[in-house]
């Protein structure tokens, strides 16, 4: 019998999953993508996740605790769940892979200039295999951790009042930016995360109330994605940000406090606790997936291989520069967000026709 998650542990983890890296570049991106007054599409954007995960939460309870994969598998060919199920497995290995690496290539240009990132990538995914290898219940237990360590991050925020300037926002809304649904997207794919509650689904029982930890989650990420952004609007003016790679980074590093001589620098390197656990969850979905694929009599470390494969390909078939990186990010984000409302879609309706079947 499989062990079930606590409520407290899966909103944290669900949080994590959520939040990345992507928010010290989040005022820029609102600022090219959406314009003045940008942190508002923030609202929007937590509003479409919330709905997209109460899609997730009708094939939940229609569900009943089973899995996507036998729920797929009931419906459907294993020929084609195969197919199916193995371009997921590698969208979400290669997209967990080059979070971490462009956590990893930030965090060289920042602290460690003159060493070579694949040093630190391969560090980074030997803690990414190890915390693997702890299964979906061990991860939970270090988010939990992490969260403790991170979580007076946003407090540093405050310090920023002396400089803050209401004037800045402006009072025109959504101008001087090139608006497009590539531009939405680009700011939507910060919020990506909440998807893997899919395969959660028989790690989940009534005092887990899994779907309310995501929506807590979408809440806890809508915050400090908003107040983040909202504090940079006032700080910046609209054309600084749209010139800045990171303005949350140069926002902190104005910052002075009596304790601590860079504080940017040390919000950063301990984001590293975000970075892996989206990492391994994204991870973990490839494998649960890899094992579902691979029958049950088979070697236990194939699919580790194989999930190793997809890190090698992140690290050394996509050029390791920043812009490159963040273009592949990108392109596999706009993937995800296809599968985050699609999936649940599809597994939805292969829920009713079961259901009117058996009616029948």
């Amino acid at each position: 019998m499989r062990a079930k998650l606590p409520f407290y542990q899966t909103t944290i983890m669900a949080n994590f999953a959520q939040t990345g890296v992507v928010v010290f570049s989040l005022p820029r991106l609102l600022s090219e993508n959406i314009g003045t007054n940008g942190w508002i599409a923030l609202l929007i954007c937590s509003f479409i996740a919330a709905f997209n995960i109460l899609l997730i939460s009708f094939v939940y309870r229609l569900s009943k605790g089973r899995s996507i994969f036998e729920i797929a598998q009931s419906a459907l060919p294993k020929i084609i769940l195969v197919s199916f199920f193995s371009v997921l497995a590698g969208l979400w290995a290669i997209l967990g892979s080059l979070v971490g690496k462009e956590y990893i290539l930030i965090l060289k240009s920042v602290s460690f200039p003159a060493l070579h990132p694949a040093y630190l990538y391969i560090i980074f995914e030997i803690l990414v295999f190890l915390l693997l290898t702890k299964g979906i219940i061990g991860i939970s237990n270090a988010a939990v951790l992490g969260y403790y360590v991170i979580i007076w991050n946003t407090l540093l925020l405050v310090y920023s009042y002396h400089d803050f300037d209401m004037p800045r926002m402006t009072t025109f809304w959504f101008k001087e930016a090139s608006h497009s649904l590539k531009g939405w997207l680009e700011v939507y794919i910060a919020f990506l995360g909440y998807e893997l509650c899919l395969l959660l689904f028989p790690y989940a029982n009534e005092k887990s109330r899994l779907i309310r930890a995501f929506y807590i989650a979408n809440l806890l990420t809508t915050f400090s994605y908003t107040l983040v952004a909202f504090i940079s609007f006032g700080f910046f003016s609209i054309h600084q940000l749209q010139h800045m790679k990171y303005p949350l980074l140069n926002l902190l590093s104005y910052l002075e406090l009596p304790f601590v001589k860079r504080i940017d620098d040390l919000v950063f390197n301990i984001t590293i606790f975000r970075v892996l656990v989206t990492n391994v969850l994204y991870g973990w979905a490839a494998l649960e997936t890899m094992k579902w694929l691979i029958p049950a009599a088979k070697k236990k470390w194939i699919p580790y291989v194989i999930l190793a494969i997809f890190a090698l390909a992140a690290l050394f078939v996509i050029p390791s520069t920043l812009e490159k990186t963040g273009q592949w990010l990108s392109l596999f984000g706009y993937a995800e967000v296809g599968v985050a409302f699609l999936l649940p879609i599809f597994l939805f309706i292969l829920l009713l026709i079961k259901r009117g079947r058996n009616y029948a």
